[in-house]
């Protein structure tokens, strides 16, 4: 087999592998003229809202933020995102009325469910990260009561106090968020990008990897990539994982919604807010184009090479119809 392109950093000789596994986080109906451009009118869709836990089988190096496993003879068990709440009256006022207006929907039985099901009690989740801190994808954090709770740069504030409105999902409620046991991750941005960010005894970095100008190795062993991917919403995530010495895959939260966009079949849509102003899903659109931009690069150069790589995103029913049969206990 060819070696790895160098675009991506070759295995260890010991390197450790990690395992991914998917699950449906509850499922909202969505319509394609609040996420793509052009769509016809009355077209909708009824998607999933993913989470992932990846399952790192150690030894384990300090992460970025000091976490670790309660128990060190275990695995390490990392969940990113949690997917919808359990039950929609777990949500503010606000809420309900927008989840209703994406009808039909199912948000039971929750992801610390499924884990119980599965064979995983959520006490033994260690760390949960989160995409970023819509409610469709911060689930149920009262349910992971060992969890560090890891979120982007800048997550937090909005997370506190919100971005001023600009649509009914951009709603956020202080206190969601455990935030003893909470932590953002340092500044990703250029001019902070060649000191050390954090602490915990790693001496971590934010890197350049291909296409990004940000991504932050974070077990130290070249198995998880963190990579910044903005626009969205601040402190946006998307998570680079090694299932194999040639296979990956990169979990993209809402990067994209719509793999027409990641194609360049569509275009990122907005529509007319009731004060006459344009709204976008994304708060900053044109950071949103060039993330998908270095999606569709960073594609590109992989597959160039014999490295398998898969790119999937938060809401993508399609994929989860293919791959439903591997959801947790299975894996990808």
């Amino acid at each position: 087999m060819a070696p790895t392109p160098s675009i991506l950093p070759p295995a260890l000789p010991n390197q450790p592998y990690v395992t991914v596994s998917p699950m449906a986080g509850g499922f909202i109906t969505l319509s394609d003229k609040f996420f793509v451009h052009p769509s016809l009118p009355d077209a909708k869709r009824t998607v999933p809202s993913l989470a992932f836990l990846i399952t790192h089988p150690g030894p384990h190096n300090t992460t970025p933020h000091g976490a670790s496993p309660s128990d060190p003879s275990r695995p390490f068990n990392l969940m990113f995102d949690l997917g919808l709440r359990r039950a929609k009256e777990r949500y503010p006022e606000a809420l309900q009325r927008h989840i209703e207006g994406r009808a039909p929907y199912q948000l039971e039985p929750g992801i610390a469910a499924q884990l119980k099901a599965g064979g995983l009690d959520p006490g033994e989740v260690d760390v949960v990260m989160l995409s970023h801190v819509h409610y469709d994808h911060h689930g149920d954090p009262g349910d992971f009561v060992n969890a560090r709770f890891v979120v982007g740069h800048g997550g937090l504030d909005v997370m506190e106090h919100g971005v001023g409105g600009k649509g009914s999902h951009q709603h956020f409620v202080p206190g969601t968020l455990p935030l003893e046991r909470s932590s953002e991750l340092p500044d990703p941005s250029p001019e902070t990008q060649s000191k050390e960010q954090v602490g915990g005894g790693g001496g971590a970095k934010w890197k350049p990897l291909g296409p990004f100008p940000a991504t932050l190795d974070y077990f130290s062993d070249g198995s998880v990539f963190v990579v910044d991917t903005p626009g969205h919403l601040p402190g946006h995530l998307n998570l680079l994982c090694r299932l194999a010495e040639h296979r990956w895959v990169m979990l993209c939260g809402d990067t994209y919604h719509d793999r027409r966009l990641l194609t360049g079949e569509r275009e990122i849509g907005t529509w007319e807010g009731a004060d006459g102003g344009q709204l976008c899903i994304h708060l900053d659109p044109e950071k949103a184009r060039e993330s998908i931009r270095r999606l569709r690069e960073f594609e590109g150069l992989v597959g160039k090479g014999e490295v398998e790589l898969e790119l999937v995103a938060a809401h993508e029913e399609e994929w989860w119809e293919r791959n439903r049969g591997k959801g947790f206990p299975g894996k990808l």
